[in-house]
């Protein structure tokens, strides 16, 4: 019997451990203008990155929320540090340390996200990370012609589903599928499939999205890096096995076909998305476009399928944006085979 999807959020099983190890990791003291990275403590994409930044001779600070920041007339400033690109990436204003006062951390918690959401404005430099969410996502691809599932957003599951028609529906999160509830602690509501009839049963006091279920040929995860595109077909049988059984997940290095190519630059160009995570179903040849993670991870995808080309492509992107930002580098290093 499965369950709607804020109910997961309890269950220990579901729960990932993104705590720092001990012994911490390599810190870098940026004295120049260079790239940021607005990101949590350990995430590994944030590593690759910097280390083939910093082979390139460019240096790097990785910002969270105890990093002192200012926004002044020149743009945003993190610890003394002007961003020449700024990336975000899974910060999580939940993560920040408790305070007694309820009061206190919902102020605290609302002046991030209002922050976060303006940093295209104050920023002064490029930035990745960001974007408009699902509903607006799917309204401009149905405006582009591009093919959506039929899609509800609704506070009362076990009522609306009757709007849906397939045997199947997809239940998922309208906003992250992770909730970072204390630092380093990933609770998590995964996507999933259930039967139509067994969501007349549910309820639930969170907005929840609900999609028919689209039978398919292929399922592919589509990486958009400001022009430049690689893709992998997942095979899995579950929506959430990526997270809780990845030994039953195929990834596989694929040629875009050019459908899901044209597709996936017309999006990005609307959706004003320098880098994305797109999700495509391919059907009878033609994409059914699914959501576009703005803060998509790759290093889990790049490791079951035995390659490094994505974390290149984005070494080298960030490279371009901070030469062309201004930046430098310090001093000549051993280049990263790029």
């Amino acid at each position: 019997m499965t369950q709607p999807l804020e109910w997961q959020l309890g269950d220990r099983s579901r729960m990932i451990d993104l705590r720092p190890s001990a012994g911490g990791e390599r810190a870098g003291t940026p004295a120049v203008p260079c790239p940021v990275f607005l990101a949590r403590e350990r995430d590994p994409e944030v590593d690759a990155l910097q280390a083939g930044l910093w082979r390139l001779g460019i240096p790097s600070l990785r910002a969270g929320l105890d990093t002192p920041l200012l926004v002044d007339a020149d743009g945003l400033l993190f610890d003394g540090v002007r961003p020449t690109v700024l990336w975000v990436r899974h910060l999580s204003p939940r993560a920040a340390p408790e305070h007694p006062m309820s009061a206190v951390r919902r102020y605290r918690n609302d002046a991030w996200r209002a922050l976060l959401s303006q940093l295209d404005t104050v920023a002064a430099a490029p930035v990745l990370g960001t974007g408009p969410g699902l509903l607006r996502q799917l309204a401009v691809a149905r405006d582009l012609g591009i093919q959506v599932p039929k899609t509800v957003v609704t506070t009362r599951p076990g009522t609306d589903v009757v709007l849906l028609r397939t045997s199947r529906v997809v239940a998922k999160a309208l906003d992250s599928h992770a909730v970072e509830a204390a630092p380093g602690l990933l609770a998590g509501a995964f996507a999933q499939v259930v039967p139509h009839d067994e969501v007349l049963g549910w309820t639930c006091q969170a907005p929840l999205v609900l999609q028919e279920y689209v039978p398919h040929d292929c399922e592919l995860r589509v990486y958009h890096l400001r022009g430049e595109i690689h893709a992998f077909r997942v095979v899995k049988e579950r929506p959430e096995s990526l997270w809780l059984d990845e030994d039953a997940v195929q990834v596989i290095v694929c040629p875009v076909p050019e459908p899901v190519v044209n597709a996936t630059r017309r999006l990005a160009e609307a959706l004003g998305l320098g880098y994305a995570a797109f999700d495509f179903l391919i059907r009878q040849d033609e994409p059914v476009f699914l959501e576009a993670n703005v803060t998509g991870d790759w290093r889990w995808f790049e490791r079951r399928a035995d390659t490094r080309a994505l974390t290149r492509g984005a070494v080298k992107m960030i490279a371009r944006l901070h030469r062309a930002g201004g930046g430098t580098r310090l001093r000549p290093l051993s280049f990263l085979a790029l």
